[in-house]
């Protein structure tokens, strides 16, 4: 009778260690290659990698930025790359040209970004992971930035890609996924999402948008091909345009409540907010104590993380100072050097960090002012916080302009014009008039209201195409097909020509008929 216990205690072991065994058989491999230089973009990828460590996959994460220990998951392995950190300047920089000299710095800055990031391929940490051949992986959870050469690394390992992207496709991405782009409605991410998507006007900006967009992708494709040849050479792997094909995923942070709609292939996922919780975390305790004091609520006030006080109008954040500090509401000031800012006031708290997501999701907040980056943009409407924006460069004008057409918040113009009283009358409106916090938090209701939550539905796809080796049987034939086929070109000819000599053979037919009548009644005249 006393052996029962052990006889029970020794069942319950082999069951655990049966299901130790079950678990690490299902665990995948997984190589998150996050070469962007952009702390946005890599918060929106790190989120999803980090999912997939927290169902028990073995993550390894590879990037140029050095990472938070915070966004990583304990059981993740980071290598962080000596190379291929780019300075993100030289987007800001481009804005200071205009006409062609701003389109020549525009495509330098372009080339550096994609010909600058193969130097990752050189770094001492990356050839140590590529030709150790105790390294195999299953997938490749790839933040898409920069050049297409990483394919490269899918051909080596022999795994599927899946791309992370932070923003609605790109064309580049649709014609990987093979995605139909729908010019008549589909919006390129050059243009304004929320204008009317089928006026002739803009219809007419969206076509020549997609044009410069492919000319973009074509540039891409041959600044990239070369370095694929160099590290991936075609005596050992398959061409360049083959290698491309390994993208079987793509999970890119939009929703369609955000409009317009657009057609998806099965691949294509929609995962925006994957990196925002529906509860958030509890915020530092020096931080919270001032907030809690904030009788008339709080106004979160953040540039980012690539524009610097240096990239402004002289006097900008001086102007802004003297509007805010004024106000009855306290702020929250992300800045560049505590040591160096542009006032002291007693409702006014400065800190280089601040948890953006946190603060946002806090009850107490009252306005977003904000650069207009995609990433802040998507965490104020997220928890429904009305917005002011400051645009600098990039897509910032573009995503605050839509921000004013759905009625979230309100545009400031950044020049040498910008004065306090236009901040003053814009910051008021956004406070005052209720409006704007409506219109926002409907959407945030609309935007959360999902059959799955994000996370699991990301997962889920990740797993989904581990499960079946890439998942073939989910991927569009576009993929492989040429301009001419995909847009049907040769069907077209096929018909015209058809056409044209059904038409040759009714002119021949009539002419005969008309020469046939002719000579008989010729004959019959002569006759007479």
């Amino acid at each position: 009778m006393n052996n029962i216990p052990t006889r029970n205690l020794l069942l319950v072991l082999a069951a655990l260690s049966l299901c130790c065994l079950i678990e690490n058989a299902e665990s995948a491999n997984i190589l998150a290659l996050l070469p962007s230089s952009s702390p946005s973009h890599v918060i929106f990828e790190i989120s999803v990698a980090r999912q997939m460590a927290m169902r028990h996959h073995n993550v390894t994460i590879i990037s140029v930025l050095p990472l938070k220990e915070d966004w990583l998951h304990p059981s993740m392995k980071h290598i962080k790359l000596d190379k291929g950190l780019l300075d993100m300047t030289m987007a800001v920089n481009s804005t200071q040209y205009s006409g062609l000299a701003r389109v020549k710095s525009f495509m330098e800055m372009y080339k550096t970004m994609i010909v600058g990031q193969g130097d990752i391929l050189d770094d001492p940490k990356m050839k140590e992971l590529i030709y150790n051949t105790g390294n195999n992986f299953d997938l490749i959870l790839w933040g898409y930035f920069a050049g297409d050469y990483f394919f490269g690394l899918a051909e080596h390992f022999d795994c599927p890609v899946a791309l992370l992207w932070p923003n609605i496709p790109i064309i580049a991405i649709s014609n990987l996924m093979g995605n139909p782009l729908e010019m008549s409605y589909t919006v390129t991410t050059m243009m304004n999402m929320a204008a009317d998507t089928t006026g002739f006007g803009f219809r007419l900006k969206n076509v020549l948008a997609n044009a410069v967009e492919s000319v973009l992708t074509r540039l891409r494709d041959k600044w990239s091909k070369p370095i694929y040849e160099k590290y991936f050479p075609s005596d050992k792997y398959v061409s360049y345009e083959k290698a491309k094909e390994r993208v079987s995923l793509v999970l890119f942070s939009h929703h369609f409540s955000e409009k317009p709609v657009r057609p998806l292939v099965p691949g294509m996922i929609e995962i925006g907010g994957i990196h925002l919780d529906e509860e958030t975390k509890p915020l530092p305790k020096d931080i919270e104590e001032f907030v809690s004091a904030a009788e008339h609520g709080v106004i979160f006030f953040s540039l980012g993380t690539n524009v610097k006080a240096k990239h402004l109008q002289p006097q900008t954040l001086e102007k802004v100072f003297n509007v805010l500090s004024k106000l009855p509401q306290r702020v929250l000031w992300k800045c560049d050097d505590e040591s160096n800012v542009p006032g002291n006031s007693t409702n006014i708290l400065y800190r280089k960090w601040l948890p953006q997501a946190d603060i946002l999701g806090h009850p107490k907040t009252v306005l977003f002012f904000c650069h207009g980056g995609k990433g802040g943009i998507t965490e104020a409407k997220f928890y429904g916080v009305p917005m002011v924006g400051l645009p600098i460069f990039g897509d910032q004008p573009m995503n605050m302009e839509e921000v004013v057409m759905k009625g979230y918040g309100l545009s400031i113009e950044h020049d040498e014009s910008l004065s306090e009283e236009v901040i003053r009358k814009t910051v008021k409106e956004v406070l005052e008039n209720t409006s704007y916090r409506n219109n926002v938090r409907q959407f945030s209701n609309l935007y959360r209201d999902r059959p799955l939550k994000i996370k699991d539905n990301a997962v889920y796809w990740l797993e989904y195409v581990i499960r079946y080796k890439g998942a073939p049987h989910m991927q569009s034939p576009l993929k492989t097909m040429s301009f001419v086929e995909a847009n049907n070109l040769d069907a077209y000819a096929c018909i015209l020509l058809v056409f044209y000599i059904i038409a040759l053979l009714v002119k021949l037919i009539l002419k005969l008929i008309i020469n046939l009548v002719c000579r008989k009644c010729m004959g019959k005249s002569k006759r007479d």
